[in-house]
């Protein structure tokens, strides 16, 4: 098997190629990584060849396969097995053990995501959980486009913003002072990216607004903006 050339990109190694694993390896290579791509299964594999560095067919539950990857030169290993949790946990195991400096892997539930933790996986990552706190985020926050936590209580979001702010400034609206959020990035309706606001930077018709701060104050400041519609 061909190795990377060592590259000053960061280099990901992506093992199984189902619906999550398959989007991980589209979207870090659209955005110019270098991605290899791994799965057992030869389609999933030619699914994905036209969006990755390399994609090959192994079974990467077998500590050699690892080994011949050279797994252990890899910026980040993500572990996106399916429904095969004794092999999620065998990968993850050899790879914490060749010396992977960084690894990612999906869990299925809590007492998967514990052993994965347990075995020394630098993050677990829960995909349903994340995709229905999103969901249940924008059905009680409508205003709330796109929220990430960042760390626990702690979130980035994009806010709609209300009639009432059109032709008003940053310094005007206060946030930071009224909501305790600050506002990272506007997005305008143009594509045009405004991504170091100033206070008299002023807000047009369907500008959102990239904001930071804790949960609470993000959905303060969601509220306010219902009510002044």
């Amino acid at each position: 098997m061909k190795r990377f050339k060592h590259t000053k990109k960061q280099q990901f190694a992506v093992l199984g190629m189902g619906r999550f694993g398959a989007e991980i390896t589209k979207a870090l290579y659209n955005y110019g990584y270098e991605v290899l791509a791994v799965d057992i299964d030869e389609e999933r594999i030619h699914e994905v060849s036209n969006f990755s560095t390399h994609a090959i067919v192994a079974d990467v539950s077998e500590e050699s396969t690892l080994k011949s990857l050279a797994i252990e030169s890899f910026d980040t290993v993500v572990i996106a097995i399916g429904s095969n949790i004794q092999s999620s946990i065998i990968t993850a195991l050899t790879c914490k053990e060749l010396g992977c400096p960084n690894v990612i892997a999906k869990a299925h539930n809590d007492k998967h995501g514990k052993l994965l933790s347990k075995i020394g996986v630098n993050n677990v990552i829960y995909p349903e959980a994340a995709i229905a706190i999103k969901i249940a985020t924008q059905l009680i926050n409508p205003n709330i486009q796109n929220h990430m936590e960042i760390v626990s209580g702690y979130s980035i979001a994009e806010i709609n913003i209300t009639e009432k702010w059109i032709d008003k400034s940053l310094s005007e609206l206060a946030l930071r002072n009224r909501y305790a959020v600050n506002v990272l990035i506007i997005i305008r309706a143009n594509d045009e990216v405004i991504t170091t606001p100033s206070g008299d930077t002023i807000l047009k018709p369907d500008d959102i607004l990239v904001v930071g701060g804790s949960n609470e104050d993000i959905e303060s400041l969601s509220f306010a903006v219902n009510i002044q519609k």
